[in-house]
């Protein structure tokens, strides 16, 4: 079964830190989580660029820049986790290059799992999500400001690919730490343009012939892989909008206190082709709920 044991934790001293504090605190049970490495990049610690530093550096210059970080990440995560939390956790604060120096602590600490606000990437830190999404070489949990903090339901977008097995199952094994927790699966139908369809079949027979290959496809998919149906409540929706991402987008948003686990390329070949990965768009530009890339 898949663990995120370690994970690396980024902060940039904004608002969206205590959400994605607020989160954590809420659900490292849940996840699994063992060991944390809380982590804030400073391009260059002489200029610092966050107010609060900027005032202390002012008005007490003997206080180093990057301890003066390092205390108020400190008190942060306190007040999120409790001065008991049994989480076992650490500060680190660095110079350089935002970008090259989160894969290359991603890969000094051999970390499951990568948390960012999603608040960092429109800031010119050069670390967008799509960029993350796609060379990161673990899984990546992308948390947006005001997002749920206790999860109730997790949203598996299924494409019948590996890469959403991975999804589903990393989604069981949080139901079976939290068996309250429901299990939302959601399979978008491709259909061919309207006048295909409507020369080939007229009416709605075409459509209903793809929703029920869907239906069997899911059940196919169920019985090669072991999988339990039983407790997931899947959903099949038509591809109306010509959007996979926007309609997953949609269904996620309709589930209160949810979170999106998704694989880390799961995409139809012809999306691939005309649009790039549906995960890499959902990391771009959704920003309403928490989101899991599982590798």
């Amino acid at each position: 079964m898949q663990a995120l044991r370690r994970i690396i934790v980024a902060l940039d001293l904004s608002e969206t830190d205590k959400d994605i504090l607020q989160f954590l605190a809420a659900n490292t049970a849940l996840l699994g989580i063992e060991k944390a490495y809380f982590l804030h990049i400073m391009p260059d610690f002489t200029v610092p660029k966050h107010v609060e530093v900027e005032f202390q550096k002012l008005f007490a210059p003997e206080y180093p820049v990057d301890e003066k970080v390092k205390d108020k990440l400190g008190f942060d995560i306190q007040e999120a986790f409790g001065e008991d939390t049994a989480l076992d956790y650490s500060i680190e604060v660095i110079e350089g290059k935002p970008y090259e120096k989160l894969l290359h602590w991603i890969k000094v600490k051999e970390a499951d799992l990568l948390v960012v606000g999603k608040k960092e990437f429109s800031e010119g830190s050069g670390i967008t999500a799509r960029r993350v999404a796609r060379n990161a070489g673990c899984s990546i949990l992308f948390i947006p400001s005001g997002g749920a903090k206790e999860i109730e339901r997790i949203v598996i977008p299924v494409d019948f690919s590996k890469h959403s097995l991975h999804a589903i199952r990393f989604a069981l094994q949080i139901h079976l730490r939290k068996e309250e927790a429901q299990l939302e699966g959601v399979y978008v139908v491709d259909l061919p343009p309207e006048d295909y369809y409507t020369r080939s079949r007229p009416g709605r027979g075409y459509r209903g012939v793809l929703m029920e290959s869907a239906h069997i496809a899911y059940d196919s998919f169920l019985t090669d892989n072991r999988l339990p149906g039983n407790e997931i409540d899947m959903a099949f929706l038509e591809n109306k909008q010509h959007d996979i991402a926007n309609h997953i987008e949609e269904f996620a948003e309709s589930k209160s206190n949810s979170m999106i686990i998704m694989g880390a390329k799961g995409h139809s070949p012809f999306e691939t082709f005309l649009f790039g990965s549906v995960t890499e768009k959902l990391a771009e530009r959704f920003n309403k709920l928490p989101m899991l890339v599982v590798r």
